[in-house]
């Protein structure tokens, strides 16, 4: 991951249930953990999802598992700034475990683009979300 403007950290504990039978976290869970990270962001960012005219959907997930999550263990998720297009926009993320915080289990980004849910066509980024990425 690159210097990239920090936007939130979310710390998820991995439950019993997210383990497979291979004995470590199931790789569809790390979706979830990823999800749940960035809506916890848009929340404090005030970005509503729900019951709105226009909102974010994901456009494009990239996740590269580098080490396995197993547990018991509390999965720390940061999310960092990436490119901003006219309707688009890329979050990084970088996961990481509170016991383990110097070791780097999975990296990647998620682009999201912005769209009129009524048309499923693409609208012009909020003007108070591209300024949450330092882009006016």
């Amino acid at each position: 991951m690159t210097d990239e403007t920090l936007l939130h950290t979310a710390h998820i504990p991995v439950r019993w249930g997210d383990m497979d039978s291979y004995g470590h976290v199931n790789n569809i869970i790390y979706m979830q953990y990823l999800e749940e990270a960035r809506v916890a962001w848009f929340e404090l960012a005030g970005v509503a999802l729900s019951n709105v005219p226009f909102g974010p959907v994901v456009l494009q997930t990239q996740h590269t598992y580098l080490k396995p999550v197993i547990h018991p263990a509390t999965v720390v998720v940061e999310l960092r700034a990436g490119a901003v297009g006219r309707s688009s926009l890329v979050i990084a993320h970088r996961l990481t475990i509170a016991e383990d915080p110097l070791t780097v289990y999975g990296e990647g980004y998620c682009k999201l683009v912005w769209i009129d849910h009524e048309s499923g066509k693409s609208v012009a980024l909020p003007e108070h979300v591209r300024g949450l990425f330092n882009v006016t």
